[in-house]
This record gives structure tokens, sequence and C-alpha cells, in this order.
């Protein structure tokens, strides 16, 4: 038997995120519109088996198995699954994600290690063969086309996703990053040194601009960013909310906000134009997930017990 037939992936929408308990002998992968959960299948057949019946969640769970999990993998990766077709920044995400996730030191862990250089590796190959070069599709591009003409911009957030923004705004406005995580931000701050980085908190941080944009780009609760708003002194002109939860948790602010899904709903007619390289990626990935079949062996107690 194969080892990659032992891996069983579901795939929770972000209204399901919390509707099944943590895993103890998993990975457990949580981004603003999903959380992934690696499972065993021997090890957690009772937490499959409730995904399974009807009724348990008040979403619906999508469940991968074997060769599947991996080309779901694989597609989440390459940003197919975004509403930004090839963006990056999830990319970034499972990066980080894989960087601080603890692996047991078994045959499980071994192969797990070994799954995620593959999926790594397979990432770059789609996305250098089929994803380069989408032209709009990026968070940044979007924010920057609302944010032409604002001299100033506070950025709510120091992960990934501004990581992916900053590139867009820098030159063109001054930036202000209100951070939670200071690590995090300065890390930002090496690459981007024309930032000016402030701690996230519920008090006027002192203000020189008048006109400035607002960008939430940090899982906050909304009544976090009300609160934020306000205690603070400048004229916001517009607030591009870039969280997930945004329909969900909207947030109410004395000026106009604009959510995730009416950016994406510009993108609809270009994601209709790159239906065709979108569908070519995919059929890359079919045949990734096809060899990673036929390469992964199951060997239940390790080559080292084969030694003992």
């Amino acid at each position: 038997m194969r080892v990659l037939d032992q891996l069983v992936i579901l795939n929770l929408r972000r209204e399901a995120r919390d509707k099944l308990p943590i895993v103890l002998n998993g990975l457990d992968w949580r981004t603003c519109l999903r959380r992934i959960l690696f499972l065993n299948k021997p090890e957690n057949a009772s937490l499959i088996a409730a995904a399974e019946r009807e009724g348990v969640l008040t979403s619906p769970v999508e469940i991968y198995r074997g060769e599947e999990s991996y080309g779901f993998l694989l597609e989440v990766i390459c940003g197919l699954n975004s509403p930004l077709v090839g963006e990056t920044a999830v990319l970034g995400q499972f990066r980080e994600f894989v960087a601080q996730a603890k692996l047991p030191n078994t045959s499980w862990g071994n192969f797990l290690r070994q799954l995620i250089s593959n999926l790594l590796v397979d990432a770059k190959r789609v996305r250098h063969e089929h994803l380069q070069g989408l032209g709009s599709q990026s968070y940044g591009s979007l924010v920057r086309q609302h944010l032409q003409d604002v001299p100033s911009v506070a950025l709510l957030g120091g992960g990934q996703l501004a990581r992916e923004i900053l590139p867009w705004l820098i030159g063109k406005t001054h930036v202000r990053l209100f951070y939670r995580s200071y690590p995090h931000a300065q890390e930002l701050r090496v690459d981007y040194p024309e930032i000016q980085l402030d701690q996230f908190s519920p008090a006027d941080a002192g203000w020189e601009e008048d006109e400035t944009g607002l960008i939430i780009a940090a899982p906050l609760k909304a009544v976090e960013v009300e609160r934020w708003a306000g205690k603070q002194s400048p004229r916001f002109s517009l607030c591009l909310d870039l969280r997930g939860d945004a329909e969900t948790d909207p947030v109410s602010l004395p000026f106009p906000v604009i959510k995730l899904s009416e950016l994406f709903d510009a993108l609809r007619n270009e994601r209709q134009r790159l239906a065709g390289r979108i569908e070519t990626a995919r059929e890359e990935i079919r045949l990734l997930a096809q060899r990673q079949a036929r390469q992964a062996q199951f060997r239940p107690f390790g080559w080292e017990d084969l030694c003992a």
C-alpha cells in the first residue's frame, strides 16, 4: 500500500473553520479563507467519519484522499482556488505554515516532510510554466487602483498579505504600518525602510496627514477596527477591507468601505480571459499528482526497522 493512500485532506470553508476540534496528530493549516487538515486515515478515522456525516457541520466540508489530495493541495498553493488567479500570498502563507509546523519523528512525519518538499517544488514548476505574467491578478494591483490619488495609507497588519501589497504602495504614497507582531513588522521594515511602524492600539497615533486611506490586511474583528478608527484624527477617505470575514463580520465606518468581494467582482471578466491558462495549469497538476502517487511507497515501520 502507498503511504499517499493514507493521506486525507479536509478542506473547511470559512464558515466551518471552527466546527471541528483541534487535530493533535495531524497538520492544521489556516488561512483567511479556509482551514486545511492533513490527516492520517487510520489514526483519524473517527474525525473523518464525523466530517462525512450529514448535519455535523453547518456548511459543507470537502474531503480529498490519496492522489486527489495532492492535486487539491497543489491547486491551493498555486493560487488556482483563490479569487485572484495565481496570487502569491497563499504560497507565502504555506511556506510560513510549514516553517512553524512540528512534525513527529515517525515514518508518517517523514512522509509529511517529503510531501511538503514535493509540493513546493511542483508549485514552483507550475507557477513558472503556466502562471507568470497574469497582469492585474494581485492584491497589490487591486489596492493601487483604488488608492492612486491618496497621499497617505494606514496599513493594518504586518503579515504575508501586507508583504504582497507593499511593493505597489512604496514610492507612490506614504505608508504607516500598524502591527500586532513586532518581529514580523521589523522584517518588512528591513525590506521596505520607507515605511513607518506603529503598534496597533486603540489610541490616536498622531497624524500629520489630512487625507489617508485605510487598508485592513489582518484578521482583525470589525469591532477592533471600528474602535481603532474612532480614536484616529485624520480624515480617512476610503477603507479597503481585505479580510476573509468581511462579509460575515462587516466593518461599519463613517467613510466608504470596499469589501474584498467587491474588489473580486471587478475581476470576473479577467478570470474568464485566463480560463485557458488555468485549465492548462490544472492539467499539469493532475499529471504531477499521478506521478506523486506512483512514487509514494508505504513503509509502515520505516527503513530503520528493516535493519533492527
